[in-house]
């Protein structure tokens, strides 16, 4: 009995200076997260090896961040790619803010960590991914390298080659504040899923908004460095945006917006700098969204329901408003009558089918008209949010 309790006294000692480590490196980052959760979740042995590690080594230049939640389906092929980049694994960290995930996501963490000693875990009881305090914020503030890119756990880099290539115009221009990521499909892909990759975008209604999608559909208008790389002045007249996917970041852009927020956001507020963003051409990264269309329309209707609901208020970037003043808002609305008309997307899906001999375009003008008719429905349910998001 006295062994067991020496050794009961031991054990708590141990717990309890585990606790204190946890404690001093979330205070230092100026994180709020609870160490006894933490240490309940994942097995304070494995978070105490990684955070010692991680400590002792002074020349991480790059932090990959990962906000997840339940991420088991995709979570070990995401942390794989990573893994397998060729570059020295000492100059990286992998950070993931879990948000109390209660499938196998947390096994599947541990087992990377007992392999690597570069991934830092943290706790975040609030969940959500984006926005300020949540699991990317908390990630960029933890953070030590000086860029930092931002993954979802279904992003799969291609190639070993990734890291190097898509951190290269950070090299080359010292104005570049961004490099963002194109999208890959690959062949065995359902149908939607080759779409939504090979459009660059998950959501066919942001499509008007987004980079990589503009530059699918209209690259003579993006200039090109040395065959490598486009690159766009962000503007706030205009804005498209990018953040998502793959996105590599100066960590110095964060101290002159105030921090980040949402990917979109986080773009409108580097609009207003007129900050310069590249967008790689070799660099890839496959996302793995959801399978088919009823799948997607589910998950997209819970997004655009919980932003309608409450959300918009704390949004910077305005969906509504393409382009300044009334002109923008006009130009908002011919955009929804474009999107439900289905002759006009099924002149773009004819067009690039011709460019690419890929079936899969056609379905470019029912996905569109679908995605637009819900959020319209989920509008009209809660049109009074939607005319106070329009005075904001």
């Amino acid at each position: 009995m006295a062994i067991r309790t020496r050794k009961r006294i031991k054990s708590d000692k141990k717990l309890k200076k585990t606790k204190n480590l946890i404690k001093k490196e979330i205070d230092k980052n100026q994180i709020s997260i609870s160490s006894d959760n933490l240490l309940k979740s994942i097995g304070h042995n494995h978070y105490t090896t990684s955070i010692n590690s991680v400590d002792k080594n002074k020349n991480i230049e790059i932090s990959f961040i990962l906000g997840i939640l339940n991420a088991e389906r995709t979570l070990r092929e995401c942390l794989e790619s990573i893994f397998n980049q060729d570059f020295k694994k000492e100059k990286y960290e992998v950070i993931i803010v879990d948000g109390g995930s209660t499938d196998k996501t947390l096994p599947i963490i541990k087992e990377f960590m007992e392999k690597y000693d570069n991934i830092k875990l943290f706790h975040n009881p609030n969940k959500l991914s984006e926005g300020r305090g949540m699991s990317k914020d908390l990630g960029t503030k933890a953070s030590k390298g000086e860029i930092v890119i931002f993954l979802d756990h279904d992003n799969i880099l291609i190639g070993k080659e990734w890291l190097k290539e898509i951190i290269e115009p950070f090299n080359k221009d010292k104005e570049i504040m961004a490099s963002q990521s194109l999208l890959q499909f690959m062949e065995n892909d359902t149908n939607f899923l080759k779409y939504v990759n090979a459009v660059g975008v998950e959501d066919p209604f942001a499509i008007p908004y987004s980079l990589p999608a503009q530059i699918v559909l209209h690259p003579e208008k993006f200039k090109i460095i040395d065959g490598k790389y486009y690159i766009h002045h962000l503007d706030k007249n205009n804005l498209v945006y990018g953040g998502a996917n793959g996105c590599a970041f100066r960590k110095s852009v964060f101290d002159v917006i105030g921090g980040y927020t949402r990917d979109v956001d986080i773009f409108a507020s580097m609009a207003e700098q007129r900050m310069k963003v590249a967008v790689p051409l070799n660099p890839r990264v496959y996302h793995k969204t959801a399978s088919n269309l009823l799948n997607y329309m589910i998950k997209k209707g819970l997004y655009f329901y919980r932003f309608i609901d409450h959300e918009y208020e704390k949004k910077t970037f305005k969906w509504t408003q393409r382009g300044s003043g009334l002109k923008g808002k006009i130009n908002f609305f011919l955009m929804i009558a474009h999107n439900l008309s289905f002759f006009g997307p099924l002149f773009i899906a004819f067009s690039m089918f011709i460019k690419t001999k890929r079936l899969f375009w056609l379905l470019h003008p029912f996905y569109l008209f679908f995605i637009t008719l819900e959020y319209g429905l989920i509008t009209l349910f809660k049109i009074r949010n939607f005319f106070k998001y329009q005075k904001k």
